[in-house]
């Protein structure tokens, strides 16, 4: 599913150093899972969480065969997006607000970019629900949980990886105020009691070790396109935190 910060074209460069040393049944845990990009590429014992309650109410409805329109108009993206920005759930639930705002929304912007619609060329909605449809068979077997990080409930000695939102560049709503100084300690703690914790990031206290980058296309937009250096980190436990980035 495309994603505002998707790993999807280079989920096949970090999967297999963030596996490379999983046992049998560890548990694999992503607490910003978003897209499930990663995830569904990953077997065995998986939970994917978030702090959007959305996304996690259209995956799971998903994995339970939930009904939902195929065919999304302007005027039905219109009414579910009035009462999501309502708040109010008076003919459209959860899940049907994540599946009509993901699939619906240009660019996978979740009623932040407009209507998807289509061109002479392109049928941008089609398209996000056929993405989105191949996933859905590899993801049966995942726990999905409502939550932000720092309350999630994770197994000992799990493989944690966190597709934060990147400081610096547009999030979506709920990850406006991101901390980014608590979630850092949080790794750190994570770290000390036994968990493999891996970070996506652009950039990271000095005490975090880039253990893999690449320079990547990025577009958010059809007119600007950015080529970014996607960073892959883990905590040094032997470096002193400072106030400073790596």
């Amino acid at each position: 599913m495309k994603y505002m910060g998707s790993k999807r074209k280079i989920a096949k460069y970090i999967l297999p150093i963030v596996l490379r040393e999983r046992t049998i049944n560890q548990w694999y845990v992503e607490p910003f899972v978003g897209g499930c990009n990663m995830i569904d590429k990953v077997k065995g014992n998986r939970i994917g969480a978030d702090l959007n309650k959305y996304v996690i109410a259209m995956w799971s409805g998903l994995q339970n065969n939930h009904e939902r329109p195929h065919v999304i108009s302007r005027e039905l993206y219109s009414k579910v997006k009035l009462e999501y920005d309502n708040g109010t759930s008076i003919e459209y639930d959860d899940f049907m607000k994540g599946w009509v705002g993901w699939m619906g929304s240009f660019n996978g912007k979740f009623f932040d970019g407009g209507y998807g619609g289509k061109t002479s060329k392109r049928d941008y909605i089609s398209e996000q629900i056929r993405n989105t449809k191949k996933q859905i068979p590899k993801l049966f077997d995942t726990k999905f949980v409502h939550s932000s990080y720092e309350n999630l409930n994770i197994p000992d000695n799990s493989i944690i990886y966190c597709d934060i939102p990147y400081k610096d560049t547009t999030n979506y709503t709920t990850s406006k105020e991101f901390d980014y100084d608590k979630f850092w300690e949080w790794c750190r703690v994570m770290s000390d009691k036994g968990h493999k914790v891996f970070i996506s990031e652009y950039q990271a206290p000095v005490d975090f070790v880039c253990i893999w980058e690449r320079n990547v296309t990025n577009s958010m937009s059809t007119r600007i396109t950015h080529r970014p250096i996607e960073r892959l980190f883990i905590y040094n436990k032997q470096a002193k935190p400072e106030n400073k980035f790596w």
